[in-house]
């Protein structure tokens, strides 16, 4: 059997070794890059205290925001009913921002009689500026309220007030249970991320999560719900507003306004 020269034998093995290097480095960037995909956490960061309004508590309500005949039902069959009640889905400081100017307003909604809704939207100190229906289907979870088309946009820099109301009669009674919350709109352009387009969707909602900008990553996140590891990432974001109670709550829809 012929010997191989030496310089040839170096040769064969430097390529060899060079050709292993490149495969175990690519596998490896391969490896980090779908561990960091799966592996993404959504934390909300509160925005700076000077964004806020001078007050920001939620609205109360009757029967721990229950209608009175399903709080009837809770008390008498509290092994089998579902005894959450209305929730703004929104972090404890009761405030966040977003960058859109028609968001979508999620809400916790317990099984209840109730056949309507009411979103009402209020400029700070300012008369109502919108106020929509909507129909309810009486399942309990956790739904979405799209401000209608038609309705006057959001504007950047103002804060508003929203509120959502359980229609528990024939019509609105000013003891329907209610929620409440506080929302601001951003100029998306004065957070500079040149490589914001080219993340994946959860890389995007942790961003606008760290940036206080709750709306919208939560949003993302509900779109992204067919991610790898999508529950435990969705838990931690909602645990991270201190929304724990609801956290494994299904997610229903998104309600329709009664013009849609």
């Amino acid at each position: 059997m012929k010997l191989l020269e030496k310089d040839t034998y170096l040769k064969i093995l430097n390529n060899n070794l060079a050709l292993i290097s490149f495969v175990t480095g690519l596998s490896f960037l391969l490896t980090s890059v779908a561990t960091a995909k799966i592996n993404t956490i959504v934390l909300f960061q509160p925005p700076p205290e000077e964004e806020r309004p001078e007050n920001t508590e939620g609205a109360a309500s009757r029967q721990n925001k229950q209608c009175f005949q399903d709080w009837f039902v809770t008390e008498q069959q509290k092994h089998t009913s579902d005894r959450l009640k209305l929730t703004a889905v929104v972090p404890d400081s009761n405030y966040g921002l977003t960058v859109s100017d028609r968001p979508t307003f999620w809400v916790y909604l317990p099984q209840t009689s109730a056949k309507q809704a009411i979103l009402s939207i209020q400029e700070e100190g300012i008369n109502p500026h919108w106020q929509q229906s909507i129909n309810l289907s009486g399942k309990a979870g956790i739904m979405g309220i799209k401000l209608s088309d038609d309705a006057p946009a959001l504007e950047i820099g103002k804060n508003y007030r929203w509120a959502v109301i359980l229609v528990c009669g024939t019509r609105p009674n000013p003891n329907d249970p209610v929620v409440a919350a506080w929302i601001k709109p951003v100029d998306e352009s004065q957070f500079i991320d040149s490589q914001l387009p080219e993340k994946t969707m959860l890389e995007r909602a942790a961003w606008y999560a760290q940036k206080g900008i709750w709306y919208d990553a939560l949003d993302i996140l509900i779109a992204a719900k067919k991610s790898d590891n999508w529950n435990n990432i969705w838990v931690k974001y909602l645990q991270s507003g201190g929304l724990d109670e609801i956290a494994n709550k299904p997610i229903i829809s998104e309600l329709k306004s009664n013009k849609d």
